[in-house]
């Protein structure tokens, strides 16, 4: 009985750390790819002129995130005051412990939030500020309950694609375009 309880629990592992094949294609500077999989909890347009949409990562969708948009990686902070909530609440999980991504390109300032869930609370990020990122690579992975947010500028200029429930499957899926 514990081999059987061992096993299952190594191939839970081994399928929760699956690493995503990415299609190598050109990417339009234009279009906003969704940065994480899973589903759309939300889309609110804010006062700033700016669009947040969350994405909620179940035990069972991949925990990669990557770039959505090219441009230059100009800060990453990393937050590890809040608290623990379940990350399917927005509004209470908007205090969890995080990672703040800026992205700087010619559509403003894009902010890509890892906001870690209630079970293992660990972020793991791969690049350092001042980079030059592309479109497609990946920006780090948030271990087991999480969330995904990005904040997109100029609302305004923006055409959604995706609505609230939709599944979205990392770079193959399209958030808008500009």
């Amino acid at each position: 009985m514990l081999y059987y309880s061992f096993l299952t629990i190594l191939l839970f592992l081994i399928f929760f750390y699956r690493k995503p094949t990415l299609k190598i294609i050109q990417y339009n500077e234009d279009i906003v790819y969704s940065p994480g999989y899973g589903t759309i909890m939300d889309i609110t347009y804010n006062k700033d002129n700016t669009i947040r949409i969350p994405i909620f990562l179940s035990p069972f969708d991949i925990h990669y995130q990557i770039y959505p948009i090219s441009g230059i990686l100009t800060n990453i902070l990393y937050d590890n005051t809040g608290k623990y909530e379940l990350a399917y609440k927005v509004n209470k999980s908007n205090k969890n412990e995080k990672a703040i991504h800026t992205i700087l390109n010619k559509h403003g300032e894009f902010k890509i939030f890892q906001i870690a869930g209630t079970l293992v609370r660990r972020i793991s990020y791969f690049n350092k500020p001042i980079t030059k990122i592309n479109t497609g690579e990946f920006l780090g992975m948030i271990h087991f309950g999480s969330r995904v947010d990005i904040i997109i500028p100029n609302a305004n200029r923006f055409n959604l694609s995706v609505k609230k429930g939709d599944k979205v499957s990392g770079i193959e899926t399209i958030l808008g375009y500009y």
